[in-house]
């Protein structure tokens, strides 16, 4: 069931060592529709790759299994099929060219606003889903 507006139910995958912060985006991300999986760690992350599709995977970059590990496996797993996101508290060029290098799709800086986090999900989304249908199209 949809809540929040966004028109979009997608199955998303948070992987955060904080509680609070994973909690806040689970409650955040719920209320606008998205079905929300948290884990605390990239390890047990990695482990639902093998049963569980999602469509995004939002990921802390420091964990004990580094959030780069969990974005690695899952675009080997499922490539463009998954859209991979990091949480990172540095914002510089070193962070992200890391992140980028590693196959995620998007760095964002915490804290980030609610609003932008749930605008942002729902667009890559939206390209995701527009890509599939064209993919089928041709096929």
């Amino acid at each position: 069931m949809n809540r929040g507006g966004t028109g979009l139910s997608a199955r998303v995958l948070v992987a955060d060592d904080e509680p609070g912060i994973g909690r806040a985006i689970e409650i955040s991300l719920t209320r606008a529709g998205f079905d929300v999986t948290v884990v605390d760690d990239g390890a047990p992350a990695i482990a639902l790759a093998e049963h569980t599709a999602f469509e995004i995977v939002l990921v802390d970059m420091h964990m004990k299994t580094s959030g780069l590990a969990v974005v690695r496996h899952y675009k080997r797993c499922y490539g463009p099929r998954v859209y991979c996101a990091v949480l990172s508290g540095a914002d510089d060029d070193e962070v992200r060219e890391a992140c980028l290098e590693a196959g995620a799709d998007e760095v964002f800086v915490k804290p980030i606003p609610a609003s932008v986090l749930r605008r942002k999900l729902s667009e890559a989304v939206l390209a995701l889903r527009t890509t599939a249908i064209a993919a089928e199209r041709t096929v």
